[in-house]
């Protein structure tokens, strides 16, 4: 009689696992999509995003800048500015299913 076959082995996407590295730290779905609309400043990123710490925003936002999902720039004479690279806005079609699927959701 032959040996039955056991269950093929399971193994994680390399990729998915790599762009989950960075997507999946809390917060920085939230920051990409406020940032969809315009640049912004670290202040207006704090008023608009209600309940994140100070902290948490200053070290998500270095996260994006390192991950090349988001710019931060100085041009005089105003204030720093947050801005979408292209990497960053070809991640907007995936946030909005995620919200849409958020809104349809059963809870």
């Amino acid at each position: 009689m032959a040996a039955r076959p056991g269950p093929v082995p399971l193994t994680a996407d390399a990729e998915l696992t790599a762009a989950f590295e960075i997507l999946g730290q809390k917060w920085t779905g939230i920051i990409l999509h406020t940032l969809a609309t315009r640049p912004a400043r670290y202040g207006e990123l704090s008023t608009a995003i209600e309940r994140i710490s100070t902290k948490m925003l200053a070290d998500r936002l270095r996260e994006l800048v390192e991950a090349g999902l988001v710019t931060h720039d100085q041009l005089p004479p105003g204030p720093a500015t947050y801005t979408l690279t292209a990497d960053g806005r070809a991640l907007l079609p995936a946030l909005e299913q995620i919200r849409s699927w958020s809104q349809h959701r059963t809870t």
